[in-house]
């Protein structure tokens, strides 16, 4: 009897959180740099030409922020059409999911982006509270090769910890877990696809975990929901490829290419169909190829169609706002009171007329030079677009919140030879020092002045004396308190675990909200000032001093001394 049945190949090229990286192009610093959409559509106008009836391309998610390019598009040269559509579009996406990120706009951002793609936008467990459904299209169906393939996209569902409920208010957020399992079944039964893609902007594991949210679902959902026949994910930057068996003894790939289009995920899937043109079985394969220096005539074509919105950005970036008499260094910030953190606090006491201010590094290794200052330069001090919010806080409530700040920064020293910061090998560079826990949670205060003694355990490190006026601090006294959107919606647990407050009691206690984002006033703060001459504040230390000043020196050696920065370059590699 004669054997009909046939084979066909597909293959999928992901990409998530490129962060504003639609050029290869480094706003910020002035200089060409690896990876962006450049590169992807180099890489994927070559495989459409190759197989245009057998590739698909998806995104993961978290497209429009990240760089002076997605402040430039989503809020300086706003029109009808969002550009980074037009990118997208023009790359040829099939489909994609929203990003934390990418919410964090606003309506009016991400409403425009998503009416300007030529692709759905998925979000299946973001569900609109006015119609109960979901508020992004849930599934899409793409056929390929006589391959029906359904892709069901999810966000992570910690974002009421992070924006501000003014930004989602007509959003809720489902556990992944829970939509996935559902939508699975829905499209299993409505559908009948051959291939299921789960599409996720939700890393791994660990993240952000409450009664209501997790932050990071899918080895959870990789092991304990089946149905998908592999998973796309991204949010937690770490590029990652794994198998993970389901509750069928499955082998699912898991796979994330990393962020900032540097790197793509290639995946290879071969379908087998019956004598009837049924498909019988599916055999996948995956890979993350490195495309940061790709360069063909693919790319040098996008460069031409998109050369006026790069000269555009990069006049925008590049717009002199005012000068620094002093060089500001991040460094600095992780050993005591900085020039760079205390210039963040600076402006959030003068636009807030708080009391107290609370700021974090946000960048590990950021610098600005003594000299005339840029819109670009801006982007190395406020990296996102966070407004800032005004709480009311008791002293105990400040004292408590500081105190897991600094347990999560620093440990108990005995002698100078003992480790001040909590600090260790890094998992992706090895051979270099960095830290335990995330940066973006060391916060320091301004407004008062205090010390930090690492000889005290947990809890008992923060002693404060008095406010900048020298009114005595107290603890039982009110006092207003500026800090990041993302710290007062109860991100990094400060405010929950640390000042013990639920996130009720911190909704109950906000008396205010910027109404721009805190980089357009620290603009118009340089701007109005012209010449800004940024020191610490010198308004707390570590002590005592015999055991951290050894330790501070060591350690800033330790951490800084083999830390290789990219080679400023001049022209296109």
């Amino acid at each position: 009897m004669e054997n009909n049945a046939r084979q066909s190949k597909i293959k999928i090229i992901f990409t998530t959180d490129v962060h504003g990286y639609y050029f290869p192009y480094d706003f910020r610093h002035s200089r060409w740099c690896k990876g962006s959409l450049q590169r992807v559509h180099g890489y994927v106008a070559t495989l459409c030409k190759e197989n245009p009836a057998g590739t698909i391309l998806i995104d993961g998610g978290d497209m429009l922020q990240g760089e002076p390019t997605s402040y430039y598009f989503n809020y300086i040269a706003r029109g009808g059409h969002h550009r980074v559509a037009d990118i997208c579009n023009y790359i040829g996406y099939d489909v994609s999911v929203v990003g934390n990120h990418d919410i964090e706009t606003g309506h009016d951002v991400f409403d425009s982006f998503i009416d300007s793609c030529n692709f759905p936008i998925l979000g299946a467990n973001a569900i609109s509270t006015e119609t109960g459904e979901p508020y992004f299209q849930p599934y899409t169906i793409l056929r390929r090769a006589g391959v029906k393939i359904a892709v069901i996209g999810f966000i992570t569902a910690a974002i009421p910890q992070w924006i501000p409920r003014q930004i989602w208010y007509d959003l809720r957020f489902e556990r992944i877990k829970d939509s996935a399992a559902k939508w699975i079944k829905y499209v299993q039964q409505t559908e009948q696809p051959d291939y299921i893609v789960g599409l996720f902007h939700s890393g791994m594991s660990e993240g952000i975990e409450t009664e209501d949210y997790k932050e990071n679902e899918v080895r959870d959902i990789a092991a304990e929901v089946a149905g998908f026949d592999i998973i796309l994910y991204g949010h937690d930057h770490a590029s990652n490829m794994e198998r993970i068996m389901n509750p069928v003894g499955q082998d699912i790939i898991c796979v994330n290419p990393g962020c900032h289009a540097t790197s793509i995920a290639e995946i290879d899937i071969d379908f087998e169909f019956d004598a009837k043109g049924k498909v019988i079985d599916s055999h996948t394969e995956a890979e993350i190829k490195y495309i940061g220096s790709l360069r063909n005539a693919n790319t040098l074509e996008y460069t031409r169609i998109f050369h006026k919105d790069f000269q555009a950005v990069k006049q925008y970036a590049e717009e002199k706002i005012g000068v620094f008499t002093n060089r500001i260094d991040i460094q600095d910030a992780y050993f005591g009171s900085s020039a760079y953190i205390d210039l963040i606090q600076e402006l959030q006491l003068f636009i807030s007329g708080a009391d107290i201010s609370f700021s974090a590094p946000l960048f590990f290794n950021a610098a600005i030079e003594a000299g005339d200052v840029s819109v670009s330069n801006l982007f190395d001090i406020s990296r996102f677009e966070d407004h800032l919010f005004t709480l009311e806080l008791t002293g105990q409530e400040i004292k408590d919140y500081l105190e897991m700040s600094y347990a999560n920064w620093t440990n108990q020293m005995h002698s100078s030879s003992d480790g001040l910061l909590q600090i260790a090998p890094m998992k992706n560079r090895p051979e270099l020092m960095g830290f335990v826990n995330f940066i973006f949670n060391f916060d320091s205060a301004a407004g008062i002045h205090y010390e930090v003694d690492v000889t005290k355990p947990e809890g008992e490190k923060v002693r404060i004396f008095h406010t900048d006026d020298g009114t005595p601090f107290s603890l039982s006294k009110k006092y207003i308190v500026a800090m990041t959107a993302y710290r007062a919606n109860g991100g990094g647990e400060l405010l929950t675990k640390g000042a013990g407050l639920t996130k009720e009691e911190i909704d109950r206690r906000i008396r205010a909200m910027s109404k721009m984002d805190i980089r357009h006033y620290l603009l118009q703060y340089i701007k109005a000032k012209g010449v800004i001459d940024p020191k610490p504040r010198g308004h707390w230390a570590f002590v005592p001093h015999d055991i951290t000043a050894p330790a501070i020196e060591r350690e800033r050696q330790l951490l800084f001394s083999r830390w290789n920065k990219e080679e400023v370059k001049t022209k296109e590699d």
